[in-house]
């Protein structure tokens, strides 16, 4: 990504246990989805599970609640 991520802020999350992170980014019309998970000895990382623009805008979801749907159209309607 052309931007960078506040390390800091992600690495609060992943060590308080929430579970994903989402950066939307307005100008671009993409969401990046980050999910936290545990390395074998204990330490957590994040990693970046899914970028959803427009080409695949029917995959925006929450992961840990597949239930829970969110457009992607109104996310980015600003009018």
């Amino acid at each position: 990504m052309e931007y960078s991520i506040n390390g800091e802020k992600m690495e609060t999350y992943c060590k308080v246990g929430v579970s994903e992170y989402w950066i939307v980014d307005w100008r671009k019309k993409s969401v990046e989805i980050y999910m936290f998970d545990y390395k074998a000895d204990g330490t957590p990382y994040s990693y970046l599970f899914k970028v959803v623009t427009e080409k695949n805008k029917d995959e925006l979801g929450l992961v840990m609640f597949p239930n829970f749907k969110i457009s992607f159209d109104r996310l980015f309607d600003f009018a």
